[in-house]
């Protein structure tokens, strides 16, 4: 059911224009909405956010879910904005530059609910207070899959820290950028497990046939070498790197 214009009093808002959903769509809907809002706010306010930065109001009467920023949040305007503005050039084909992976990935999720309808756009609206509102429509989707996808394959190298060991099917693991956590998935033989194991979220260097997207950033890697970094404990201090650039003096 749709929310009357004068009922809306959040900043940012979740509406769905349905008479019944089931529980997994709306879950789908809410988690992506708030993730979408939680990843813009960090990357638009450039520094650690606060789960107290924003507060959730859930609509009686209708199903829809706002947020309102709490007293220690200073960026909500700017993120109401770029959300707004990043929605629209999602669904014009073109990758908004104060969106992350991570959060076309959740645009994509909102922009994918209700399956059953097919080709039809679901009845999902995101408003900037009472002033304007974009629709969710299924072309984001689909350029947010044209974004993300890989585009083509070349000999290269990935670094990050490793996580989420997967033997289920192909064996692999996932490394995470360590600037702004963007995953990769890696690809490995029955050799190199031993050292994707001793090397558990370590930082690790990956050789081997990376799949890039259009714009060269690494999807995926089929490793050919694990290269571990050092640990902290493993670099030498400056006093001992002193010492041995002066021959162990220490002078």
């Amino acid at each position: 059911m749709a929310i009357k214009l004068e009922e809306i009093t959040t900043d940012i808002t979740l509406e769905i224009d349905e008479e019944v959903i089931s529980i997994a769509d709306y879950k789908k809907a809410s988690d992506s909405f708030l993730e979408l809002v939680k990843e813009l706010s960090k990357n638009v306010a450039n520094a650690k956010t606060s789960e107290n930065d924003w507060q959730v109001k859930v609509y009686a009467g209708s199903i829809g879910v706002g947020v309102l920023p709490g007293i220690t949040n200073a960026y909500a305007d700017r993120v109401r904005e770029v959300m707004v503005s990043g929605i629209r050039s999602l669904a014009n084909g073109i990758r908004p530059i104060e969106f992350t992976d991570k959060a076309i990935g959740h645009a994509k999720s909102l922009a994918s609910l209700f399956k059953k309808a097919g080709t039809l756009n679901p009845n999902v609206r995101i408003w900037s207070k009472r002033d304007e509102s974009v629709q969710m429509d299924r072309v984001i989707a689909t350029n947010a899959d044209d974004m993300l996808a890989a585009s083509y394959e070349e000999d290269g190298s990935v670094d990050g820290i490793l996580e989420r060991l997967d033997a289920h099917g192909t064996l692999g693991f996932i490394i995470y950028d360590v600037i702004d956590e963007r995953a990769v998935r890696c690809e490995i033989s029955e050799k190199d497990i031993p050292t994707a194991l001793n090397s558990f979220r370590q930082r690790v260097e990956v050789i081997g046939k990376v799949k890039y997207r259009k714009d060269g950033m690494p999807v995926s890697i089929h490793a050919s070498r694990i290269i571990n970094f050092p640990k902290p404990s493993e670099i030498p201090s400056l006093v001992e790197m002193r010492k041995m650039l002066n021959g162990g003096t220490g002078t």
